[in-house]
């Protein structure tokens, strides 16, 4: 009779794919750190501890790829802030290359734009990046006195 109702049980998860990953490659004197997945407040620190370990050699220039990262969570962008000011302190560079749609979303709803180097973000002609973030969101009409609540 099992045969006859579905199994509801939730299907482990697949342990072979990390909830994000770090790649470091060099060309040069430019580290390249390519992130993928979900950055949050359980993986956000292995981020600043690369940054931080780059930022011992003599390294002119760090590059944070993001073009793969899915997901940004409040951790996520204080590490991106604590990776700039890691590489200012130290005579470094830290450059955000190719953010993905919703990093770029969440960092403009953020504010934290003007305090990264974003190197080949999708801007639109004419219009500061914020606008367009900002543009997406509809206000809601005022109410009226003669509006009746439900």
């Amino acid at each position: 009779m099992t045969d006859q109702f579905p199994d509801l049980r939730p299907s482990p998860p697949d342990v072979r794919t990390p909830i994000m990953s770090l790649a470091l490659t060099r060309d040069g004197s430019t580290s390249l750190i390519s992130v993928a997945g979900e950055i949050d407040m359980s993986n956000a620190h292995l981020l600043t501890e690369l940054v931080e370990f780059l930022c011992r050699t003599p390294v002119p220039l760090i590059a944070l790829d993001l073009s793969a990262v899915r997901f940004l969570g409040a951790h996520g962008v204080t590490a991106l802030l604590q990776a700039s000011k890691l590489t200012t302190t130290a005579g470094a560079r830290l450059t955000v290359r190719a953010p993905s749609p919703f990093v770029l979303r969440v960092l403009g709803v953020a504010g934290v734009l003007p305090h990264l180097n974003l190197d080949g973000a999708p801007r639109a002609s004419g219009a500061a990046l914020t606008d367009v973030v900002w543009r997406t969101a509809r206000p809601r009409p005022a109410r009226t006195s003669t509006d009746r609540v439900a």
